[in-house]
């Protein structure tokens, strides 16, 4: 067995938790902290609503992607189960949360905000 039945429990309530946190409070910090773009990461994976915001910019655009935030053990089902092409940036998520453009000195700031007033990153 890849998981034990207490590391897929965990699994499943983190994301139902993830999916069930709103982004109301992301939403309204994004105008504080000067977005200019933004689009829920769901259907596409993240690298395909990245690239669905470049293809629609004046200017050139680019993007680096550190770390992707995953839920614990979504890698080994990833790589033992099911390749859902999560390591490439192309899972199709129910609920992935927000990809936002803004200026890269307010984003810092943006997080920290964010992560302070959820209790979580």
């Amino acid at each position: 067995s890849v998981l034990t039945p207490e590391q897929a429990e965990d699994m499943m309530y983190a994301a139902v938790c993830s999916m069930a946190r709103l982004n109301k409070t992301a939403g309204r910090l994004m105008l504080k902290h000067q977005a200019n773009a933004a689009t829920d990461v769901t259907g596409f994976g993240i690298l395909g609503h990245a690239q669905n915001l470049m293809d629609n910019q004046v200017l050139s655009v680019g993007i680096e992607l550190h770390t992707l935030p995953v839920i614990a053990n979504t890698l080994k089902v990833n790589d033992e189960i099911f390749n859902f092409r999560l390591k490439v940036g192309y899972s199709a998520e129910t609920s992935g949360g927000l990809l936002i453009s803004m200026p890269e000195e307010n984003a810092k700031a943006y997080c920290q905000e964010l992560e302070q007033l959820e209790g979580c990153p």
